[in-house]
């Protein structure tokens, strides 16, 4: 490696780290593996509730090693972010590494020595590298051992058994890469069955310890998020194409970086072809699960530095026919150039709204957790459908509503006639959730039941009785429903759907500050709904307050807090209104009402 190579890939190392950094922030699903390694350190095992042993991770040697950093005395956070992005440099290295091995020319002199460097360069600016490598999810750790698993099969045949089932123990799809390789052994190398099988026995030796730990300790193979996510059907296919589109359109140049490998396949050796065939298979699997429910293009990350390995082997074969010299050298670095800013600029917006909505999630999370910690201590159940910041800051325990972490509701899914779902949320069990008596329960949009687990809980008479909306002073938007106690009745569910979909449109008219279409929503809902929601009595109140018509704000306030003295807002009006009236001892009934379930209306802003 001669000096300007090595100057070469330490300026798009600092570049890498520079851009790292700039993006700095937490993806929630990070704080599962966070919940998960604490947990562990403090001695309850590796669970995500304590006593309560379930398998809700897919990254079982990354919360190990998390787990090794934190017991060093290191915060779990920066721990994570720094192996982030130590991992994402050794990929950058790698995949030189590979670059070289795979794309050596037989005349080194016409070899312009930059091209080695262009997949580490675009591979370095990509934005959603640069994403998951900070986010303190395992992404980056992944993609380095994917990409050591195929330096090692060029390189070291034993070193790659022992690589892949690293990989292996850090994503499940680690499995998928060890068996693409034993088929282009199979069917590209020509090995006999007896090699290809000893491979596969040494892979499995290695990954016995852990599928033993598994079933002894979690009594299942799979892990408990494959239960909750996965499936076949044309939903998945269709939804996953969407997701595998968007990836073409920000970093696969329309698809046309998938189709020119083709173009110079004769030229292939056997190493470019696993390359190939490892992009091909890995791409249709992520098309055939659906995609993922995260944005900003995880699941394509080990798979994006061999299409940039691709076009550079593609750029140096054209320019090496079509063209000779010192031109040919200004001709390709311009192409490098270019292409380079092309991937940074072209999808960097969308990258950075991906960000901006990741971080409010998490600070509205953050916040949530401070205040139900202050409301309630830790010694309480919530059930929520986003669970990492809220769980980890709260130390609660916690219902995972989409079964993620929740293995009954994961594989005894509840269908509703009338509340459509996406494969993304569509495990959950009402019946089961509301037996489990959680304190708290609590909507990623406030109020509002956007997700089919939430819409699905307004059927259930002991929701829409036994809850009620508890609200802090930062107002709805951290609202939460909070147990009355003790439900003695039978939980009936409505038969039908129509009234809570209603009641969501209604709800959003409100947040536009549409108020009279709201009003005219909350009305039907009204007549579609059960004759104990109490809710929308309180909403069409609220509506009318703010519409400046009193008599019926108050005509539908009392009528909420006679269905359920909890309709806070419903009080919070009736006081404005005494208070218009000069009826001070109504105003002050009111105010008490308020403080006895809920003083923090009083402050709410």
């Amino acid at each position: 490696m001669d000096i300007k190579v090595k100057l070469s890939l330490l300026a798009i190392l600092t570049i890498f780290v520079i851009h790292a950094v700039s993006l700095n922030f937490t993806q929630d699903d990070a704080y599962i593996s966070y919940r998960y390694a604490k947990n562990f350190l403090n001695g309850w095992g590796l669970v995500f509730n304590p006593g309560e042993r379930v398998e809700g991770y897919t990254n079982f040697l990354w919360i190990i090693l998390l787990s090794v950093f934190s017991n060093l005395g290191l915060d779990i956070i920066i721990a994570s972010k720094i192996v982030g992005i130590a991992s994402g440099c050794i990929s950058l290295f790698l995949l030189y590494k590979i670059t070289t091995l795979l794309c050596r020319p037989q005349n080194r002199s016409r070899h312009p020595w930059f091209f080695s460097l262009f997949p580490s360069l675009l591979l370095a600016i990509n934005s959603a590298f640069a994403y998951w490598s900070i986010s303190g999810l395992e992404t980056a750790f992944f993609v380095m051992a994917v990409l050591l698993s195929v330096y090692y099969y060029f390189t070291n045949e034993r070193l790659m058994i022992i690589s892949s089932a690293l990989s292996s123990l850090v994503r499940p799809e680690g499995t998928l890469v060890f068996a693409i390789f034993l088929i282009h052994k199979f069917f590209f190398k020509k090995y006999n069955l007896k090699a290809c099988l000893s491979h596969l026995l040494g892979f499995a030796l290695l990954l016995l310890p852990h599928l033993i730990f598994k079933i002894s300790y979690y009594g299942d193979l799979l892990p408990n998020p494959f239960y909750a996510k996965a499936g076949l059907s044309p939903e998945y296919v269709k939804t996953g194409l969407d997701y595998t589109w968007l990836f073409h359109k920000h970093y696969g140049l329309w698809g046309v970086l998938y189709l020119i490998p083709i173009v110079f396949y004769k030229g292939m050796g056997r190493k470019l072809k696993l390359i190939l065939l490892l992009v091909y298979v890995y791409t249709l699997y992520v098309t055939v699960i659906g995609g993922d429910v995260l944005q900003a293009h995880r699941f394509f990350m080990p798979v994006i530095p061999f299409l940039y390995l691709f076009l550079s082997f593609s750029l140096r074969k054209l320019f090496l026919v079509l063209m000779k010299g010192f031109a040919s050298q200004r001709i390709s670095m311009l192409v490098v150039t270019a292409f380079s800013v092309w991937t940074f600029f072209w999808p960097r917006s969308w990258i950075m709204n991906v960000r901006r909505a990741e971080q409010g999630l998490c600070s509205k999370m953050s916040l949530s957790a401070k205040r139900l910690r202050e409301t309630f201590g830790t010694d309480f159940t919530l059930a929520i459908s986003t669970i990492g910041a809220i769980s980890y800051f709260t130390e609660a325990r916690v219902i995972d509503m989409l079964g993620l972490t929740d293995p009954y509701i994961a594989k005894h899914p509840e269908k509703i006639p009338g509340i459509s779902s996406t494969w993304k949320e569509k495990k959950f069990n009402t019946r089961y959730l509301l037996s489990q008596d959680p304190d708290v329960i609590m909507f990623s949009t406030g109020l509002k039941p956007s997700a089919p687990a939430e819409r699905a809980l307004f059927l259930s008479s002991k929701f829409r009785e036994n809850y009620y909306p508890y609200y802090f002073p930062e107002g709805i938007a951290l609202a939460v429903y909070r147990s009355k106690g003790d439900y003695l009745k039978k939980n009936e569910v409505f038969p039908d759907a129509r009234f809570i979909n209603l009641y969501n449109e209604a709800l959003n008219f409100e947040n536009r500050v549409n108020f009279q279409a709201a009003l005219n929503k909350f009305m039907e809902t009204l007549e579609a709904g059960p004759k104990d929601f109490a809710w929308v009595y309180e909403a069409v109140s609220r509506c009318h307050y703010l519409l400046g018509h009193m008599k019926e704000a108050k005509e539908f306030a009392i009528k909420a807090v006679e269905l359920d003295d909890h309709c806070m807002l419903a009080h919070l009006a009736l006081h404005y209104i005494y208070l218009k009236e000069e009826n001070t001892t109504a105003a002050l009934h009111e105010k008490n009402k308020i403080l006895l379930h809920n003083p923090q209306v009083l402050v709410m802003r």
